[in-house]
């Protein structure tokens, strides 16, 4: 790289690509290293996400309001929840996991989200870890389940009749969601 190219980069009239920023560190004794941070706006991580984000909002009793990635905590804290439901008596806050890698790291993550939202609203809140009805995901519940049972007591046929219904959850609740079903099917338990 000539010398009058690294002055227009440091001078900000060129702007390097990724492998010229690399060089560049390389050459003051560096490594270069890319962060990434959520941006503004909705967030739900891809289309199964939202896929069963609908299927939710779709099967949920008409007083509820549903809102889509809320804020848990005012800024700088950029974490939210994504989805909560909210009923005359009762607060749902809803964490949508589709990949189960890490199951107690994802419960304690939605656990510190839902403490975190209760707090801004000043209020109970409910929280539904809702998974995918699938194998795969019951196969990676499944060496948890006794830790879920405790933390999640309320089933999932119970959750799915509260939501329904626009009653109140009255705690926590493990929610098996089958994706392609838009219909008030009752899932298992």
């Amino acid at each position: 790289m000539s010398q009058p190219m690294i002055s227009r980069i440091e001078r900000g009239a060129v702007a390097p690509d990724l492998r010229s920023m690399a060089r560049l560190a390389r050459g003051v004794g560096q490594n270069l290293s890319v962060r990434l941070y959520p941006a503004d706006g909705i967030r739900l991580r891809d289309s199964g996400q939202l896929g069963l984000a609908d299927v939710i909002r779709s099967a949920a009793h008409p007083s509820w309001r549903v809102s889509l990635e809320v804020p848990v905590a005012p800024p700088p804290d950029r974490r939210a929840a994504d989805m909560v439901l909210a009923g005359a008596d009762d607060v749902v806050h809803v964490e949508i996991e589709r990949g189960l890698r890490d199951v107690q790291a994802q419960l304690r993550a939605a656990q510190l989200k839902r403490v975190a939202l209760a707090e801004r609203l000043e209020c109970r809140v409910s929280l539904v870890l809702a998974v995918p009805d699938s194998a795969a995901a019951r196969q990676a519940i499944a060496p948890h389940a006794g830790v879920l049972r405790t933390a999640l007591p309320v089933t999932s046929r119970a959750a799915w009749a509260a939501i329904r219904s626009g009653a109140s959850l009255n705690g926590d609740a493990l929610l098996w969601v089958r994706a392609d079903s838009r219909s008030t099917h009752s899932p298992r338990a």
